[in-house]
């Protein structure tokens, strides 16, 4: 029996030995995937997390302001035209449709057919238009009689241009005046029918004639 004990004691040893062994390996085994899962996650804590770059606003362009419309030193205008254009035209502040045109103030064209301005800018626009007519005229026949300019400078206003290249231009370039009158009257239709406003005004031109305003 002894002799047995001499043998299982030594090997009892070694299975606990191993036993023991065997726990720490799987201890060191632990602590190791430990240390590398907090050094894997401290590496981690260290690299700056990637920022969005935040995508900025397209900039705008600015759209250039329109220019301003030229004032119209009082001495380019005829205050006679002035006077009979704004009775004949009388003023509207809302645009109105005129035939062609979508027309506001004293017989100007309206920039849109909601537009609407105080007497004051509808002054403004008829002195530019008259200057715009008047040096028509000067540019296409100058030095014609006065009451002759201001006739055609309002039928300019009125009907717009276009007449130069007609019958009435040539006759004006021909100074036959009885003829110019005659074709000025030829201009009162609106939406191809006559218009008794138009016909008394173009009668009231042809009188400037003779007698200027």
């Amino acid at each position: 029996m002894s002799d047995m004990m001499q043998y299982v004691w030594p090997l009892t040893v070694l299975i606990i030995f191993s036993g023991m062994l065997a726990v720490v390996w799987r201890s060191l085994s632990i602590a190791h995937d430990l240390a590398k899962i907090v050094l894997q996650a401290g590496l981690q804590a260290q690299v700056p997390s990637v920022v969005p770059i935040p995508k900025l606003p397209t900039p705008t362009v600015p759209k250039p302001a329109p220019a301003p419309t030229p004032e119209v030193p009082d001495e380019a205008i005829d205050q006679g035209l002035v006077n009979y254009i704004k009775k004949a035209e009388g003023f509207r502040p809302k645009a109105y449709w005129d035939y062609k045109q979508w027309s506001i103030g004293f017989g100007t064209k309206a920039k849109s057919q909601d537009e609407v301005i105080d007497q004051v800018e509808g002054e403004r626009r008829l002195r530019i238009e008259i200057v715009n007519a008047d040096n028509l005229v000067k540019n296409v026949y100058p030095n014609l009689p006065k009451g002759v300019h201001q006739a055609l400078t309002d039928l300019t206003y009125n009907a717009g241009p276009g007449w130069e290249s007609h019958s009435l231009g040539a006759a004006v370039k021909a100074q036959k005046w009885d003829t110019v009158k005659a074709d000025i009257l030829q201009y009162n239709h609106a939406g191809g029918q006559v218009n008794a406003g138009l016909t008394a005004r173009r009668e009231a031109e042809v009188s400037w004639f003779d007698n200027p305003l």
